[in-house]
């Protein structure tokens, strides 16, 4: 049969010289299955019985075999007394090509490419152990093969390798006749095997042995009654004489073994000790005869005060490490209370600011009320005053028309003079051509500490999102950028604590945002620019979504253009998770500025080039970028000057997404400390 893709065939006869009768091995039957005749001469060559896997099969020619050539049949005409015995019983009987002409040419021929004798080992059916044992033991092993067995599975997983001999007439049996100590091995693979119907196990890949060690294949109630022998021996052995106290512990073990151990009690010792040490009984006699032994008592009290000693040196040093670990918590413990303390004193500190502020700022808003209404009221009566004046004037022209005589009416050229205030107004800003905006763009790249790539992004961001310059004289650098695009028309908006929503932002009459908000609605072909310097120093969650959302949906100018800015040092208000997605940080230079940009003219409104946004999209997806941002950036990256490369400009876009998906994600940047507490 096939195992695993394996094919063993079983030499039934060698006829003819060296023509062989095979048959194909089936798992769990006894003779195998369709019979073949090959003339390999390997197969001859190992004799009846064997057993071969086989690779490579091909069919041959049948064998012609001339009269002269032809071989006697092994079973022919006479049956040998030991066929006839086979014969006799059931569980060996015979192929049918026993009983038949079996000489060559008579089957199918084939041959081999491969050919590998095979190892045969034998395990009894239905564990049948005791019997097996018993008639090993006897010489009396009968296994119905004719070849050599290489192996005896005698327990289960125990096969002896060794130790047993073949004797005449198919039979085995021990070389020893003594079952305490044999040698067994076990399996240690598991090896592709075929079981045969009459016990034989063909080992069709190599089996590995594990070393031979000591079995005691006598039966249970044997070792039973061996143990219960030595037991009594041993209690025997405790009653001593009366002087054996007196005697050395050398003297006495020699007594001892002179007493009561013989070399083959020896032997039968070494094979139950396994067994002994189950006993409870020996545990009860061994520590009366070692209580005996003075010096075997002052080791052991030796053994007792070093156990003691190393106990509690072990006790010291946990108790150590745990009293450091509890100190280490504690000092831990007691940081993390300062550092709570500073913090609770830095918001109480935060909370009077902020409560001055806004007692400062109502009262200002009350005294601007009161002197409002004030006004009011002053204008109210001056207006009351003058009307009852001009009534009253009134009246007295038409009491002197009617008491002067009507006269004729001449015609006169009556010329009305009306006086009209004319109201100069300023000369407008001319627009700024492509060599200065290129040269003011090198200007805020020095003035800024930044690149001119970076600085046309924040240029070209700052009509969508809010560009936040970081660095110790960011502020400045925000006020450069925004007058180098809108000049004095420029707004400077310094953020502090009052500022707390956008009418506060509008009202600040020094800023000028709101007559920059103006001149982008009367110019909306021109940038005008607003510098937000240090929004981190007010609650900008209250006007700043404001004047990002509005400038989106065109309530405020869509192109008033914002720069702000955030200090690096100082006290901070912590900004929302939910605003950072509308800041575009860049970290400007750390040295001195060497000077500022000048202002040579508005900047236009550029709309998006088309051509340059299919180049940023191409780019971007390029780069990894996907989803919203990708639409935004390359909108922003299209309004950019043309003569910059789209190329130059994508890195700088590339940050401001790995910010946004920070921001949009709660994950840490390492521009977070700048707008956290």
């Amino acid at each position: 049969m096939s195992v695993s893709g394996k094919t063993v065939y079983r030499v039934r006869q060698v006829v003819a010289h060296d023509v062989a009768i095979i048959a194909e091995v089936k798992n769990g039957e006894a003779h195998g299955g369709k019979v073949k005749e090959t003339r390999d001469s390997r197969i001859a060559l190992g004799g009846t019985d064997t057993f071969w896997l086989v690779g490579g099969e091909k069919k041959e020619q049948k064998l012609v075999v001339q009269k002269d050539d032809a071989s006697v049949p092994a079973f022919a005409s006479t049956i040998s007394t030991v066929a006839s015995r086979i014969r006799a019983s059931s569980v060996f009987e015979l192929p049918k090509i026993v009983n038949e002409n079996a000489g060559p040419g008579k089957f199918d021929a084939v041959s081999f490419t491969t050919a590998t004798k095979l190892n045969v080992g034998y395990s009894p059916q239905d564990g049948g152990y005791e019997e097996l044992i018993s008639a090993l033991s006897e010489g009396t092993l009968h296994i119905p093969l004719e070849a050599t067995i290489a192996a005896i599975e005698v327990r289960a997983g125990h096969w002896m390798t060794s130790g047993f001999e073949h004797l005449p007439g198919g039979r085995y049996g021990l070389r020893q006749q003594s079952l305490r100590s044999v040698a067994t091995a076990a399996l240690e693979n598991r090896p592709d095997a075929l079981k045969l119907g009459n016990g034989i196990v063909v080992f069709v890949s190599p089996a590995k042995w594990s070393e031979p060690k000591s079995t005691d294949l006598r039966s249970e109630e044997d070792i039973r009654q061996s143990v219960e022998r030595w037991l009594s021996r041993s209690k025997a052995a405790f009653s001593l004489p009366g002087d054996a106290g007196s005697l050395e512990p050398v003297e006495l073990l020699r007594l001892l073994e002179d007493r009561t151990v013989s070399e083959d009690d020896k032997a039968d010792l070494a094979s139950i000790t396994g067994h002994l040490s189950k006993r409870s009984e020996l545990a009860d006699i061994l520590p009366e005869i070692l209580a005996r032994d003075p010096v075997f008592r002052e080791r052991l009290a030796g053994f007792e005060e070093t156990e003691k000693a190393r106990l509690r040196s072990e006790l010291v040093e946990q108790i150590h490490r745990e009293t450091q670990a509890d100190s280490a918590r504690l000092a831990a413990l007691r940081g993390e209370i300062v550092d709570a303390e500073a913090r609770l004193e830095t918001f109480s500190h935060r909370e009077a600011l902020l409560r001055s502020e806004t007692e400062k700022h109502e009262e200002t808003l009350r005294g601007r009320i009161a002197s409002a209404a004030e006004a009011i009221r002053s204008e109210s009566s001056r207006e009351t005053t003058a009307i009852r004046d001009e009534v009253a004037r009134l009246r007295d022209e038409m009491a002197q028309i009617a008491t002067v005589p009507v006269a004729p009416v001449t015609p006169a050229a009556v010329v009305a003079e009306q006086a009209e205030e004319h109201f100069s107004a300023a000369p407008r800003p001319p627009m700024a051509s492509d060599e200065q905006r290129q040269k003011t763009l090198r200007e805020m790249a020095v003035a800024a500490g930044l690149s001119a790539s970076e600085i046309a992004v924040v240029i070209a961001a700052s009509t969508d999102s809010v560009p936040v310059l970081i660095g110790a004289d960011a502020a400045a650098a925000a006020v450069d950028i925004a007058t180098a695009l809108a000049g004095d028309e420029a707004a400077i908006v310094f953020c502090d604590p009052t500022k707390v929503s956008l009418a506060d932002l509008l009202n600040d009459e020094h800023s000028g945002l709101l007559a920059a908000i103006h001149k982008a609605k009367e110019r909306p072909e021109a940038l005008a620019a607003a510098a937000l310097c240090g929004i981190t120093s007010s609650p900008c969650e209250y006007w700043l979504p404001q004047i990002v959302e509005m400038r989106r949906v065109g309530k405020l100018p869509r192109n008033l253009a914002i720069i702000a800015s955030a200090g690096t040092d100082g006290m901070r208000i912590s900004i929302p998770d939910s605003i950072l997605r509308h800041l575009f940080p860049l970290a400007t230079s750390k040295s001195a500025r060497p000077g500022s940009a000048k202002f040579e003219g508005l900047w236009p409104s550029a709309n998006a080039d088309q051509e340059r946004s299919r180049e940023a999209v191409d780019l971007l997806i390029d780069r990894g970028l996907e989803g919203p941002a990708l639409q935004g950036m390359a909108k922003a990256l299209a309004r950019t000057p043309s003569w910059m490369k789209v190329s130059d400009l994508v890195d700088t876009f590339l940050r401001q997404a790995k910010w946004l998906a920070a921001a949009s994600a709660g994950e840490e940047h390492e521009h977070n400390k700048y707008f956290r507490t």
